[in-house]
């Protein structure tokens, strides 16, 4: 199986494929336009189904509202989930509920589907657990955006797949220099629970922040240094999943972790009283940086310097024979 360069998601079909485990639907999972993952039904006509849970495929990648050239549909699956409340269902979707019910109900009497005991909630439904998740886990934020983690932030692992073993990566995605621990807004939540939340905490808590948007992108893929870019198919489902107060109130940092400390680089800092005259510009392709006094030929400055290593990285990485070709 090959993966097309151009292709938009990594996501692999065959790894997708699941069922819901409170009603025991087949569903399918898609990666979104903002890089979540959704559950998607099969294709139904647009024209009944409201333009709120109206979804399309493009290139393997999920977006909101009806298929242009088709004029068809796939819908959320935890909207038309029988083992969810809905008490706001458009009649239009009542039928396929019901229908869906039947066929549950069918299954559990067979013996053939047990549900999930935990309470439904509508927004959980089906959504994809970590097989692991620890005691302690922590807050992601990019942009506001929060995510909690399956882990520590510095244990989260890469979810793609290794050419040589075809097993998960075993590499982390966590670097000290793309990211701080800040505090942020907690999402507001409403009823007593979230105004509790809200008076114990101050409406603070304590997130790893990771703003730039060059680093952004790898950490929304959840990837490695060594996988990030090269086209290597996702072993696993993606871990971050939507923070929500009320549900993962157990997880909120009041005060900032220990270790996470930047540790000295030792040289001596030089204040300079103001331009010599004498300026080194970047030898980095299409950069412009320059540093007071004179460098060696070829310096570069920190940003392409690391670049640089990294490139250097992967492509040592990926120069080395592997023992069997890769099965993408």
């Amino acid at each position: 199986m090959h993966l097309h360069r151009s292709n938009q998601t990594r996501l692999l079909r065959r790894t997708a494929a699941d069922r819901c485990k409170f009603c025991g639907t087949p569903i399918e999972w898609f990666e979104r336009y903002d890089t979540l993952r959704i559950p998607l039904s099969p294709e139904f006509p647009a024209q009944p189904v409201p333009q709120k849970m109206q979804w399309h495929l493009s290139k393997g990648v999920a977006y909101p509202g009806r298929d242009p050239f088709t004029g068809y549909c796939r819908i959320p699956h935890p909207a038309i989930c029988p083992a969810a409340d809905h008490p706001d269902l458009p009649e239009e979707l009542q039928e396929v509920v019901s229908r869906l019910a039947v066929r549950m109900r069918g299954r559990i009497e067979r013996g053939e589907f047990a549900p999930y005991i935990e309470p439904v909630i509508e927004e959980q439904v089906a959504f994809p657990d970590p097989d692991e998740a620890q005691e302690v886990r922590h807050v992601i934020s990019y942009y506001g955006t929060l995510r909690l983690a399956p882990c520590e932030v510095h244990e989260l692992r890469c979810i793609s797949t290794d050419p040589r073993t075809r097993e998960r990566c075993v590499n982390g995605v966590f670097d000290l220099d793309e990211g701080k621990w800040e505090e942020v807004d907690i999402p507001y939540a409403p009823g007593r629970q979230g105004q509790q939340i809200l008076t114990v905490t101050g409406g603070r808590m304590w997130a790893w922040v990771v703003n730039d948007f060059n680093y952004l992108r790898r950490w929304w893929k959840q990837q490695c240094l060594d996988h990030f870019g090269s086209g290597a198919p996702d072993h696993v489902t993606f871990e971050l999943i939507q923070f929500h107060p009320l549900l993962h109130d157990d997880y909120i940092l009041t005060e900032r972790p220990e270790g996470y400390d930047r540790k000295p680089s030792g040289e001596e800092i030089v204040i300079h009283d103001g331009p010599t005259g004498d300026n080194t510009v970047c030898a980095g392709p299409g950069c412009w940086h320059s540093t007071v006094g004179r460098q060696p030929e070829g310096w570069r400055c920190w940003e392409c310097d690391r670049v640089e290593r990294r490139r250097t990285r992967v492509h040592r990485r990926w120069a080395q024979p592997a023992s069997d070709p890769p099965a993408w």
